[in-house]
């Protein structure tokens, strides 16, 4: 008992050391998939008739450090008369591996989907036929044009990728929440979202994210409120300061 307690201190203190020393990583010890291999030599002599491995320290360091990310992302859901993709900035601040607060504007552009055109034109055909009396009233869509979040991030599980042998990716996987304000065609409106992602740590500083989130806020359509609920995938490029 008195060894294992001992082999679980050594491994204990070598990851606090790494989180709050916020040591250099070589490009070799980034690259590695194995063990601490100082700690598991000590841990194999004090028991050898085990077998015993270690799994290697964290690597990308994330103890109160910022990270700027641009994104790219696309909606799915919603009403089918119209698709929005947005492109924005996402700033984080990382308390530790676990936790990080950020930031997220957007920038949307709109188009419409063949059923939005064929309406107007339907609508359109009508007033041209009965201009008058028409029978279909003209489509009026409530779209977004920027949005303003403020996001919390939480990060259950850190691990590592073999690439084909020929490299090493570090990846985290986070769930986040957010909530903030999106500027419509109508006016302001109140938002919120939940989702999770994958970042991608491809060097010491720099990460590619692949998110997928789910976003709800009211639009108005012909002085009726509806309630918008759409399903955004982005890629994130980020870079940690």
């Amino acid at each position: 008992m008195r060894k294992l307690i001992l082999i679980l201190s050594l491994i204990a203190s070598s990851a606090l050391a790494a989180e709050e020393k916020n040591a250099a990583v070589s490009d070799t010890d980034f690259d590695s998939l194995g063990g601490n291999k100082i700690f598991l030599e000590k841990a194999k002599a004090l028991q050898p008739e085990e077998n015993i491995s270690i799994v290697q320290n964290r690597t990308v360091s994330l103890l109160r450090r910022f990270e700027l990310a641009p994104e790219f992302s696309g909606t799915f859901g919603g009403e089918t008369y119209s698709r929005t993709k947005n492109i924005g900035l996402n700033a984080m601040f990382h308390f530790n591996s676990r936790w990080a607060v950020g930031a997220k504007y957007n920038w949307s552009f709109n188009t419409l989907t063949p059923e939005g055109e064929s309406l107007i034109a339907e609508a359109q055909a009508d007033r041209l036929e009965n201009p008058e009396s028409p029978r279909f009233p003209y489509p009026k869509f409530d779209y977004a044009k920027t949005q303003a979040m403020a996001l919390l991030n939480w990060s259950p599980i850190y691990g590592k990728l073999n690439l084909l042998d020929k490299a090493v990716a570090h990846f985290d996987f986070y769930l986040l929440g957010g909530y903030g304000q999106v500027e419509l065609f109508s006016g302001p409106a109140p938002t919120y979202t939940a989702g999770a992602g994958f970042a991608f740590w491809l060097t010491k500083n720099f990460s590619t994210r692949l998110e997928m989130r789910y976003q709800s806020y009211e639009v108005t359509y012909f002085e009726t409120k509806k309630s918008m609920d759409l399903a955004l995938a982005s890629v994130q490029m980020g870079w940690l300061l």
